[in-house]
């Protein structure tokens, strides 16, 4: 092999250090809501009971808050250092449908640079300083050492608030911000008004054993470091998991089922492990931003594309993407760089994908970024063919911030120096009128071991502007 991937496993420290971070209070210091006045009928509005709660464990150095079995309505609460909120069996903290009963995450320093603007919806404005988009149920912010758990639920509600982003979301979930040692673990997020957690500039965080239902992204993170995502059940009307500007960040273990991306990258990662996940589309519920429509086709795997929601220099980095299942997307993976991103040392292996719908992986940068040392291997993919023969004539551009079709249905490689594709198996059903390869601006490749379907009328390669390519045992 002419090159390798310089991939830095922090991943040992990452695991063994951050499952230490987590609170656990003790037992015996326990503060019941009830006892602070608040009634799990379903009906009463128990903000200021939940907090008061939730205050007088503090004060008394941290425990237990304890929420019964029981619907408890409720406007903003907020977290406090050292608690563990616990969320008993049948417990339910559901947001009430006053719009004007939640408080909004104010800063403590700036956070511009985690703003965002989608390129084809200049409107999906994402911004700390809006007042009504950083509305909240669960606030948390400049916090330690805190817990939420148990088997409970919090209840976004889907609370309409026609002022809102794309005049319908309402309040976030669940937002920490500025704080560090937290875990999330064992409860479910149903029906999130927006996201079902959204994190700002977080440190050591641990989200395990959780499901989220329905709403838009499940657990979104911009400016994290040291995080885990173990063992949790996406069924997510957007994206699964989201955000960036990340460093040592371990997704592993994780079902994920979205009507919009599994894991979409937005702004700079550096040192990024996704291992033994599941992704199976179509999504359970559907895109509620698509409308009557109702979308529920599975975008895009893991979508990689800082830059895609505007401006956010940096750089994907050392990331390490293995021990993967996918069914029924549209697209397997899509690597995009914008302008100012490069991306080096990726590595993708063991990858197991069928019925991919709609478009070729693809790795592609068009805006002066370039891919450095990368490499595939061990992936098996079968997509459905597509026979129309006026596919092999679409025009390459600037992707929009999903996966399109493509003049090819295997593999879409553009601004690349030293790639590798190594025991590749692609397989389409039906029939195709496509290449399975479109190498563009490609320096230094290397195919080994690659078995591709195809026709005998058609080339399987596209070489444009292509440099040094070895093709080693390909059939």
């Amino acid at each position: 092999m002419q090159h390798k991937v310089r991939i830095k496993y922090f991943i040992t420290l990452i695991l063994i250090g951050i499952s230490s971070y987590g609170y656990s209070a003790p037992s015996s210091t326990t503060y019941d809501i009830q006892k602070f006045g608040a009634k799990g009928n379903g009906k009463a509005i128990n903000t200021s009971c939940i907090n008061a709660a939730i205050e007088a464990c503090e004060k008394q150095g941290g425990g237990t808050v304890i929420v019964p079995s029981g619907v408890f309505v409720t406007g903003t609460i907020f977290l406090k250092n050292n608690v563990n909120l616990r969320l008993e069996k049948g417990a339910v903290i559901k947001g009430t449908t006053d719009i004007n009963a939640y408080q909004s995450y104010v800063p403590t320093k700036n956070l511009d640079k985690f703003n965002s603007t989608s390129n084809d919806n200049k409107s999906n404005v994402n911004s700390t300083s809006d007042k009504n988009w950083i509305k909240t149920l669960v606030l948390g912010v400049g916090i330690e050492n805190v817990t939420i758990s148990g088997e409970g639920m919090i209840d976004g509600d889907h609370v309409y608030n026609p002022i809102g982003e794309e005049n319908m979301r309402g309040p976030h979930t669940v937002i920490i911000a500025e704080s560090r040692n937290i875990t999330l673990s064992n409860f479910t997020i149903n029906r999130a008004a927006n996201y079902a957690f959204l994190g700002y500039d977080i440190e050591n965080f641990v989200f395990q054993n959780m499901t989220i239902n329905e709403g838009w992204d499940g657990i979104h993170i911009r400016g994290g470091k040291n995080i885990i995502i173990r063992n949790c059940n996406f069924y997510t009307g957007d994206d699964a998991i989201a955000g960036g500007f990340w460093e040592n960040m371990v997704i592993t273990n994780c079902n994920i089922n979205s009507s919009c991306d599994g894991i979409r990258v937005i702004m700079p990662v550096n040192s990024m492990e996704i291992s033994y996940c599941q992704f199976f589309g179509p999504g359970k519920f559907p895109h509620l931003t698509s409308g009557v429509k109702k979308r529920t086709n599975t975008l895009s795997a893991v979508l990689l594309q800082p830059g895609g929601w505007g401006g956010a220099p940096g750089d994907l980095k050392n990331i390490h993407i293995h021990d993967l299942e996918m069914d029924n997307l549209d697209n397997p993976f899509m690597f995009v760089l914008n302008e100012g991103n490069n991306g080096k040392d990726i590595l993708v292996e063991k990858v197991k994908a069928t019925r991919i719908n709609t478009a070729a992986l693809s790795v592609e940068s068009w805006k002066g970024g370039i891919f450095e040392n990368m490499i595939f291997r061990d992936i098996a993919i079968e997509y459905v063919g597509k026979k129309d023969p006026q596919f092999k004539k679409i025009l390459v551009g600037q992707p929009p911030s999903n996966a399109r079709l493509l003049p090819c249905w295997g593999f879409l490689i553009r601004n690349v120096q030293n790639i590798t594709l190594e025991n590749v198996n692609l397989q389409y059903t039906g029939e195709d009128s496509r290449s399975a390869f479109y190498f563009d601006n490609v320096y230094n490749a290397t195919i080994k071991d690659v078995v591709y379907k195809t026709d005998a009328d058609i080339e399987p390669f596209v070489l444009t502007n292509t440099g040094k390519i070895k093709i080693l045992n390909t059939k």
